[in-house]
């Protein structure tokens, strides 16, 4: 009954995501082609990319200077020609104004810890603080080349896996505090950090998982993560149809997809290794599932990055807590975060040199399938054969 339900539940919400889709192409989208004058309010957060700011307005990217910086709330006056995949390269952008509310508030916020983390720590150190704690994207072109080049970004920006991290926390206190109050707290830390963080795609997508599964442990069920991650997937479409076409969105999917396919096959099969096995696992499997898509987007794939992935992992953890530590104390008490920046120093310069070394290495990079759909189609099929074909081999030698 368990499993006709959730089939029951994601085939109502697929039928809702198809007309939210065609009531979606139906609204308007900007002009392509054409000179174009609009007054609009800075809705997400500018992306860097090299040395440029992304403001995204509508359906259209446009790229400006790095300064002056653009937020949150900006009220801004563009002239410019789109082309036809929706970008502004050589427009006039001109803040004219500011809306205040609470995205332009957490906005702030966000610069304001950014800049305070900043101040504590060396730079390629704190862009890692500021990235997996706020999803702050800060990175210099030199290391942002390194961490791709190692296969590491996702670290840096925010992610599910960090949200995930931020609510086990709290889930691994139930025996202290009991079940209920510590699934309460984890589903308040869950949509806290989303709320700070601006509500990206990843955030959401481990949000609703959150969520998902905590409600199925506190109701006595089985928390199912398979059926959860594509309710979540259906849930996020249908209010942001246009995620679906973003690569963040899709690698998120596809790493968590792998975690709990191949992840728990892999830390079952690494038990031996208590210390590395379990970040080994989650590491190799989301890189696996992941590759497809790299591949499809950049053609070319990093040899070395599976290994980088797995040494950094054990970085990530006194990261992110004495990060989110160090975020809360300096905006009350700057010489008690300067302490713990000392400490936070030690992983994050571990990680730092680990990407710094691997990205010297003269390794070549796996170059084939770029734009290629049937490429990403036959790999992931191929992987869930194999999946299928060693979980019933497994099942066999448990029953011999």
């Amino acid at each position: 009954m368990k499993i006709l339900g959730y089939s029951l539940a994601i085939l109502i919400l697929g039928l809702a995501v198809s007309l939210r889709i065609s009531w979606q192409e139906s609204e308007q989208i900007l002009p392509k082609r054409e000179q174009v004058k609009l007054v609009a309010t800075i809705k997400k957060e500018p992306k860097i990319y090299n040395s440029s700011q992304v403001l995204q307005i509508a359906d259209g990217r446009i790229y400006v200077d790095l300064y002056p910086r653009y937020k949150v709330g900006d009220r801004v006056e563009v002239t410019g020609e789109f082309d036809d995949q929706g970008k502004m390269f050589n427009g006039q952008v001109k803040k004219i104004g500011k809306r205040e509310g609470l995205a332009s508030y957490l906005a702030g916020l966000r610069d304001k810890i950014s800049q305070n983390i900043g101040a504590l720590l060396p730079s390629r150190e704190a862009t890692l603080v500021a990235g997996t704690v706020l999803g702050v994207n800060t990175i210099e072109k030199s290391f942002q080349d390194e961490l791709i080049k190692t296969g590491t970004i996702h670290v840096v920006v925010v992610s599910g896996q960090n949200l995930m991290i931020v609510a086990g926390i709290f889930l691994a206190l139930a025996k202290y505090l009991g079940k209920r109050q510590s699934l309460a707290l984890a589903i308040t830390a869950a949509v806290g950090y989303a709320l700070l963080t601006g509500f990206e795609p990843p955030v959401v997508r481990a949000t609703l998982m959150v969520l998902a599964s905590s409600l199925a442990i506190y109701f006595g069920r089985q928390s199912w993560p398979i059926w959860n991650l594509i309710l979540a997937a259906l849930i996020i479409i249908f209010f942001w149809p246009q995620a679906i076409f973003e690569i963040s969105f899709q690698l998120t999917f596809a790493a968590t997809m792998g975690i709990v396919t191949l992840g728990q096959f892999l830390a079952r099969s690494w038990k031996k290794f208590p210390f590395f096995g379990q970040n080994a696992a989650i590491a190799t499997s989301a890189y696996i599932f992941t590759a497809p898509i790299i591949l499809f987007y950049f053609g070319r794939l990093s040899l070395t990055a599976p290994l980088a992935n797995i040494l950094v992992a054990e970085a990530v953890f006194p990261v992110m807590i004495l990060g989110f530590l160090i975020a809360i104390l300096s905006l009350i008490l700057m010489p008690l975060a300067q302490i713990l920046a000392y400490l936070a120093y030690i992983p994050a310069f571990y990680f730092v040199k680990v990407v710094e070394v691997f990205a010297k290495i003269p390794v070549g990079q796996v170059s084939l399938g770029k734009g290629s759909l049937a490429m990403v189609i036959g790999f992931y099929v191929l992987l869930l054969v194999l999946i299928f074909v060693w979980r019933k081999q497994s099942k066999s030698k448990r029953k011999v």
